[in-house]
């Protein structure tokens, strides 16, 4: 039986490709990316939730947009507090804050459960948390474990982070790696891929070629 990985504080490791790029510079207002870009654009015609696999036609309030690197690990990764101190210590924050890549559809209970704790693999026995509408998703001491068919996204949204904007990776590597082994890309995310890219003008490297994951080395 699997144990439940206690992580204390933020673990952050930093991997590296031989090139890392500069992130996405067309979208500069995190939320008016959210409420065009993302809700209108991306998802204009519905779509389904990351963590619970709930499809929706249109969001409403039952629907929030979730990060994947949330707000409170960028802000700790770029050692700021507030949306404007971030801003002033560096300009690239609102493009990073906005990447259509590092965003998902949640329910907003799910999201709630989920912007504060880290990503890890949790025991068998930890109960869904959300059993009661049917969302398989463990939570246990601000940890995580999404259902199997979420855990490639998670690991290949993370890894695009890593890359584009030099963000050190939250929690464990090879957890993330074999995450994203289990769960290669599928044509739906395919699909948002190339749509993101019309969006903002970059794409996601871990989906359109998987094997780029066994090019990440931990440092």
């Amino acid at each position: 039986m699997r144990t439940a990985i206690l992580l204390l504080g933020c673990l952050a490791t930093c991997i590296s490709l031989p090139a890392v790029a500069s992130g996405q510079n067309q979208l500069g207002d995190p939320k008016q990316a959210i409420e065009q870009a993302f809700w209108k654009d991306l998802y204009g015609a519905g779509g389904t939730s990351l963590y619970c696999g709930q499809t929706f036609t249109t969001p409403g309030s039952t629907f929030t947009a979730s990060p994947i690197y949330s707000s409170k690990q960028l802000k700790s990764a770029l050692r700021c507090v507030t949306d404007r101190q971030c801003t002033i210590m560096n300009p690239r924050y609102p493009f990073i804050a906005a990447d259509l890549h590092n965003h998902y559809p949640a329910l907003t209970r799910v999201e709630l459960a989920r912007r504060n704790a880290q990503f890890a693999e949790l025991a068998d026995d930890v109960p869904s948390k959300f059993a009661d509408i049917g969302c398989d998703m463990k939570a246990s001491f601000q940890l995580v474990e999404p259902r199997d068919e979420a855990k490639g996204n998670i690991a290949r949204a993370i890894f695009y982070m890593h890359v584009e904007y030099g963000l050190p990776i939250v929690g464990l590597v090879p957890m993330y790696k074999a995450w994203h082994r289990m769960d290669p890309p599928d044509a739906e995310e395919r699909a948002r891929n190339d749509k993101i890219e019309v969006l903002q003008g970059t794409r996601n490297r871990f989906i359109d070629d998987p094997s780029l994951v066994d090019q990440l080395i931990a440092d």
